[in-house]
């Protein structure tokens, strides 16, 4: 209130030329009532004129900040320090009236001490500042820089200046007297190009700077410092075209909203946007660019107080999906992939927390304004979550699907048609008689998502899904993992150049670093198709700071699986009607580095002729602590139980029929402890024995079999030499029981 008095009173009053502002304005002087409030008091008057000039100067001091900030450094004057006495030098000389300054000279170089030169004029020796100082060349001119020679084809909508003098903006004026920065005449060329680098998307230049601002470039100009060898690989495939694409499809969708600054509240974050190219498929005939905007929201704080994580489907689920479509395929169901497109952005759902972007430089904005954020996109700690519930909700309302009693990304319809979908963000490996893939394709359509086309599982189609490639050979599907087998190295005992993923290279690795790269891909590798490397990775994960026998344990292991790249899983055909879970446990007591002990199991869908296909499998420490090789053998089991009775239960509700549950051990006393009522000296363990007397009296456990140790494929997850059993089952796919003891039940379908 007292700032607007002020101002008014400075309007209405004159100026140092006798001129009245809001006279000039409006042509005449307010009109003054009775009814007006009495003017200020003097005190009052002075206090808002020291408030107002208070404001002056805060709005001065921010404005001296920007400018010393803006500002360039001085010239170097380096290069004058090194020069001999009587050396040609330059001198710049302040212009009179409306003439520019100008470098003179050359002249001689008397003396030079700290940063004041003493040069000869004709006039006389005279003391200079070395900032107005530089050393004379014979290609230096003292008025101004040669005109640059620019490439002569131009596009229509790009003018390049002929002189770097020429619309060159700059936003920083210089001060009197000082000499403008002696730039090259490519890097003025480099600064006038970037100054004018917001245009629309028919113009985008190609910005291959990766960290370095210096490297920006026109697609249609050269410059004649660069060659084509120092240019990035990238420079060679324009993603104008996939850039614009991903561009249009995001505002058409309704994804931004353009904000003013203003609006935006204090203390808000303003997330920076980048793009992400990628050539898919490179080297065949299906290659194409594709370019995704993603929010660099890697130090996002707001996503600690929100749900972030989503569902992705079980390892096991993606096996049972393969298993059940090698004893399906030939009656009318088939394996297909669905890849839908920019699906975070298609979820149904907004954004509960206010998101304000700066958008990439191919798009331009009014001054002052920046995106807000209303849906999910990529980069957002929450966009997987709402995608997941959107695609969800769609499989469950429109698909009339269910989904399994243990994993919520593996769903199943069993109600007039025939379908099993299994879930990972984007991608769907579903399991489809014709209806339903026919009812999945319409409802697609419905509900407006944006989807490649479906692709099907044939000898000549290989499906990618979730990390592995499901391949169809004959009547069998094999399950690889050859692309993270390439990029396997030996630990070495030196620093070395380590290659990353996505074609990067970390430098000068240590031996630690690549004990946990080379660990983490292995291991990623044997949760898909290798369970025979499960144990030496899941022992080696155990390690925090590796030693030379660490490293070369591990390198044995990595080393078969360098020479094993095409080493997985096959499914094969299986009898439905004699359908049955087999699950195979084992431990080992205190076998681990700090006295723990290694537990785990291998589970297998078998029939009557002992074909099998394995589903599962784990090799872990056992987190309890363990006083005997009972304890061990005792938890294993409970661990192999819980996961064989949760896909039990799926597997009977897909295909509408009981399936027998089978568990296998190779230790005696447990087996006793279980089918002959006895007890233990450790009363702990009753609780989990009792919990598995009450599952086999009610038939949730079909038979426990104690089978002999060398037939055991389970050995293999708590042991690191090799196991023949499961070595015999992966290649064959057969099951070869050597059963020491069982009781002898009565069939019996609950």
């Amino acid at each position: 209130m007292l700032l607007q008095m002020a101002v008014k009173a400075v309007n209405d009053s004159a100026g140092p030329d006798g001129l009245v502002p809001t006279l000039l304005v409006y042509g005449a002087f307010p009109k003054m009532s009775e009814l007006d409030p009495p003017s200020p008091t003097i005190a009052q008057r002075a206090t808002a004129i020291r408030k107002a000039m208070e404001e002056v100067n805060r709005l001065r001091a921010n404005r001296q900040i920007k400018d010393a900030l803006s500002t360039r450094n001085g010239p170097a004057t380096a290069s004058l320090h090194d020069l001999p006495l009587n050396s040609d030098v330059l001198v710049w000389r302040e212009g009179n009236a409306n003439k520019n300054g100008k470098w003179t000279g050359p002249f001689t170089l008397l003396s030079i001490q700290n940063e004041t030169c003493s040069v000869q004029l004709p006039s006389g020796p005279t003391n200079f500042r070395s900032t107005v100082v530089k050393p004379y060349r014979k290609d230096d001119v003292p008025e101004t820089f040669p005109p640059i020679d620019f490439p002569s084809q131009t596009t229509s909508h790009q003018s390049i200046p002929s002189s770097p003098t020429q619309n060159i903006p700059n936003s920083t004026p210089q001060r009197t007297g000082t000499p403008p920065p002696t730039m090259e005449p490519h890097r003025i060329l480099r600064s006038s190009l970037k100054s004018r680098i917001r245009t629309n998307l028919s113009q985008i230049p190609i910005d291959v700077s990766n960290g370095n601002s210096d490297l920006t470039f026109i697609y249609d100009m050269q410059e004649p410092t660069l060659h084509a060898s120092q240019l990035p690989h990238i420079l060679t495939e324009s993603f104008t075209e996939s850039r614009r694409k991903e561009i249009n499809g995001l505002l058409e969708k309704g994804v931004f909203k353009v904000v003013s600054i203003s609006d935006i509240p204090l203390n808000s974050r303003i997330f920076n946007t980048r793009f992400v190219d990628k050539i898919k498929h490179p080297g065949t005939n299906k290659a194409f660019k594709k370019s995704r905007l993603v929010v660099q929201g890697y130090n996002d704080e707001g996503k600690f107080m929100i749900l972030t994580q989503a569902p992705t489907i079980q390892r096991s689920s993606q096996r049972i999906l393969l298993a059940l479509a090698s004893m399906l395929q030939g009656n009318g169901v088939n394996l297909y992939l669905r890849d839908i497109s920019q699906a975070y952005v298609q979820s149904s759902t907004n954004l509960n927390r206010i998101i304000f972007v700066q958008p990439p430089l191919e798009v331009e904005l009014p001054p002052n304004t920046v995106w807000q954020v209303l849906k999910p996109l990529y980069g957002l700690a929450e966009a997987r979550n709402h995608w997941f519930s959107t695609y969800h909700r769609h499989h469950i309302e429109k698909l009339e699907m269910s989904p399994s009693t243990y994993d919520p990304c593996l769903l199943y319809s069993i109600k007039d048609c025939m379908g099993i979908v299994g879930m990972q963000t984007d991608d769907t490996l579903f399991l489809a008689d014709k209806i339903f893939a026919d009812k999945e394709q319409k409802e697609l359509k419905i509900a407006k998502f944006l989807a490649k086309d479906r692709e099907q599982l044939t000898i000549n189609t290989p499906l990618k899904f979730n990390g592995g490639i499901a391949t169809l050979l004959n009547n069998t599907i094999m399950l690889q993992q050859t692309q993270q087998a390439q990029n396997l190295h030996l630990i070495g005992t030196r620093d070395i150049d380590m290659p990353c993923a996505k074609g990067k290279t970390k430098k000068r690795a240590t031996p630690k670093d690549q004990y946990i790269a080379q660990r983490a891909r292995g291991a990623y590798i044997a949760s898909i198709c290798q369970p025979e490397a499960s144990f030496d990775l899941s022992f080696a994960a155990q390690v925090v700071n590796p030693k030379e026998d660490d490293a070369k344990a591990l390198n044995k292991r990595i080393q078969w699986q360098i020479e094993n790249p095409k080493r997985g899983l096959k499914f094969v055909k299986l009898e439905l009607n004699s359908l049955r879970i087999i699950t195979f446990t084992d431990a080992s007591f205190a076998n681990n580095a700090d006295m723990t002990s290694q537990i785990g199991y291998v589970i297998v869908l078998a029939d009557s002729k002992n074909n099998a296909n394995i589903i599962h499998w784990s090799s872990i420490k056992c987190k309890r602590v363990t006083r005997s090789v009972l304890a061990s053998e005792l938890y294993a089991m409970a661990l192999g139980f819980d996961i064989s009775a949760a896909i039990k239960a799926t597997l009977s509700k897909i295909l509408q029929k009981s399936i027998p549950l089978i568990i296998c051990t190779d230790s005696k006393s447990l087996f006793d402890c279980l089918v002959k009522l006895g007890t233990t000296r450790e009363k702990r363990l009753m609780i989990d024995i009792m919990s598995l007397r009450d599952s086999y009296e009610r038939r949730e456990i079909t038979e426990i079999i104690w089978i002999e140790g060398n037939s055991n494929p389970a050995d293999a997850m708590t042991k690191s030499k090799a196991c023949r059993a499961l070595k015999e089952l992966i290649d064959t796919n057969k099951v070869n029981l050597k059963v020491m003891e069982w009781v002898d039940r009565k069939c019996f379908e609950p």
